[in-house]
């Protein structure tokens, strides 16, 4: 059973996550998982008003009975002429439906990357091979399909992980791409359209800023904009881990075949994804993720 926790904090353990708050005259002891601490931990101190949800079963954790947070709604500094908040979930919750709701031009995209072999190799430099994009104007109209294969250069040859993992062949990277046409298309679409890049995960941006220094081409970081789709799910949904792709597309559709990891199709799921999640947003659908808690 779920229960709503409001009052001050009288104590901080950090070293084992734990904070007391006197409820009905009596001290009680709560603790925080380390994704909770990650999110608000820096908001956390001694007198600062604090409300929570919490499992309402006790455990004992280190020689003292403690229940377990669910979720922060909110922290603040009770003041006589005006109190500072410095978190509050109902804020973000509408600051992630303004951010949705005012994108314009959206790229969806989604890389694939060679993998290590199965022997750890320490001088094994991992390379984009494989993209897919999905790009839609704010009507949903599509602005461009883009589906390639692009041919590594520091490592030619895949790896039998990867040839696996992606089921492709060497022939088709090889006849793949060079990384410089999808830098200069990507460039292009960027100039042209000044798109929101949509990612699920830091993985994807992440690659192309390494992508640029491998390929020795200019950074277009300054040029791009990423939201990440996943961490909005995992804030506004409370969530204490990552969402797989896969298990956010079952929310929202009736898929039930496996992932296929093909850049497009998955840049195609990550659109199908954030349709859902708009909807959600906006109070037209609500879904159940419970078992992801």
């Amino acid at each position: 059973m779920r229960k709503t926790i409001s009052g001050r904090i009288l104590c901080i353990d950090e070293e084992d996550r734990i904070i007391s708050i006197r409820v009905k005259n009596q001290v009680l002891f709560f603790y925080l998982q380390r994704s909770i601490v990650n999110r608000v931990g820096k908001y956390l101190s001694i007198s600062r008003f604090i409300q929570f949800v919490i499992d309402d079963e006790k455990r004992v954790y280190k020689g003292r009975k403690v229940s377990n947070v669910d979720y922060v709604v909110k922290i603040m500094e009770i003041r006589y002429r005006k109190n500072i908040i410095y978190y509050d979930i109902l804020n973000i919750r509408t600051g992630t439906k303004e951010l949705i709701n005012g994108l314009e031009n959206r790229m969806f995209l989604d890389l694939e990357m060679s993998m290590h072999p199965y022997r750890q190799d320490k001088n094994f430099t991992q390379e984009i091979i494989q993209v897919g994009i999905y790009m839609v104007d704010a009507k949903d109209h599509i602005i461009e399909e883009y589906s390639e294969i692009i041919q590594p250069v520091r490592h030619p040859k895949l790896t039998k992980r990867t040839l696996k993992f992606l089921e492709i062949t060497q022939e088709d990277v090889d006849n793949g791409i060079k990384y410089e046409e999808f830098y200069t298309h990507f460039k292009h679409l960027i100039e042209e359209y000044n798109p929101a890049i949509i990612v699920w995960g830091r993985n994807d941006f992440l690659a192309l800023r390494e992508s640029y220094k491998i390929n020795r081409l200019p950074s277009l970081r300054k040029r791009t904009r990423y939201i990440n789709l996943l961490k909005l799910h995992k804030n506004y949904f409370n969530l204490k881990n990552d969402l797989g792709l896969f298990n956010a597309l079952k929310l929202y559709t009736n898929i039930t075949e496996k992932q296929a990891h093909n850049a497009f199709e998955d840049a195609k799921a990550t659109y199908d994804i954030f349709k859902g999640f708009e909807r959600v947003l906006n109070s037209k659908i609500v879904v159940d993720l419970t078992e992801y808690k």
